[in-house]
């Protein structure tokens, strides 16, 4: 069989210009498609490197800490021999800022930290009467307050904490107490 009499019928058709113009744009987009291809693709990934200190640097900051958020207490003589507490939050840009927890009589001084979620605590008395506040971080620090009494029940002790303050702090921020 003989096929250059079906190449001679196409020559001669009338819209022959028309699968030309066809062609060329077909190959025109699939041109297109490839290089898309290739763009996306991008060739390999690099791995992510990390900075590493240079000489008189401290230690790299932790990548999982956003912020650091440091807490304090601290008071100020009041009129009537009293003192006007406050607790103080500092974040990771040296800002910080006071919140007034009001009046407490006698001395006050940083005490022991008790329970898993407790930052800090503060103990003001005088004579075995006053007040203790602690600081506890739940994605929040939340400021507890109780009154001192010698007559407190140790059993109940947990228990007669009242919530005082709410302060927000950023996201992923690492509490502590200042030193």
């Amino acid at each position: 069989m003989n096929a250059t009499p079906a190449i001679d019928i196409c020559h001669h058709m009338p819209d022959r210009r028309l699968v030309r113009l066809v062609q060329h744009d077909m190959r025109r987009f699939v041109l297109v498609v490839l290089l898309s291809v290739a763009a996306a693709c991008g060739g390999s990934k690099k791995s992510p490197t990390e900075p590493t200190p240079g000489p008189g640097s401290g230690p790299a900051p932790d990548p999982g800490v956003v912020a650091r958020t440091l807490v304090s207490w601290g008071n100020v003589p009041a009129p009537g021999g009293a003192l006007s507490v406050f607790f103080e939050v500092a974040d990771h840009t040296g800002a910080s800022k006071s919140y007034p927890l009001g009046a407490a009589v006698g001395s006050c001084g940083v005490i022991a930290a008790q329970g898993a979620d407790t930052i800090s605590a503060l103990r003001c008395e005088s004579g075995g009467v006053g007040f203790e506040f602690r600081a506890v971080y739940r994605t929040q620090i939340i400021v507890l307050r109780r009154a001192v009494d010698p007559s407190d029940n140790p059993d109940d002790v947990e228990l007669s904490f009242q919530e005082i303050l709410r302060v927000d702090v950023p996201a992923g921020s690492k509490v502590g107490a200042a030193q």
